[in-house]
């Protein structure tokens, strides 16, 4: 039997979000922010806005959800902290790419997916 559990239920209004296309395609979800976790990137989160009348609260999802929407390349070298670092990760409402062959790039590049994100015309 198929997992049942929910991707996210809002934490205020209770709005469930059953898989993340779910979540990426809901109109009322954007992304605001990026918290990484610098020990295990995947362990980082996103944030997110629910701005549904009546909600407006925001949330956290781990950034490993969204890793596979990826295919490019990922760097060994962490360069955070460095003078190539442009210090992107450093700024939680930075949205930008990382231009660097930096081990944080690609959850970078992740991030543009999830912000850039068309919503299904099923």
């Amino acid at each position: 039997m198929p997992d049942q559990t929910p991707l996210k239920v809002c934490p205020k209004c209770g709005t469930l979000w059953q898989d993340r296309n779910a979540l990426l395609d809901d109109p009322c979800i954007g992304v605001i922010g990026y918290q990484p976790n610098f020990d295990d990137l995947e362990a980082g989160f996103f944030l997110f806005n629910h701005n549904a009348p009546a909600c407006g609260t925001t949330f956290a999802i781990a950034a490993g959800q969204f890793t596979d929407l990826y295919h490019g390349p990922i760097f060994k070298e962490r360069l955070t902290g460095t003078p190539q670092c442009p210090g992107h990760c450093l700024h939680e409402d930075d949205l930008e790419p990382c231009p660097n062959r930096c081990e944080c790039a690609y959850v970078r590049a992740v991030l543009q997916i999830v912000k850039n994100w068309h919503p299904r015309t099923t």
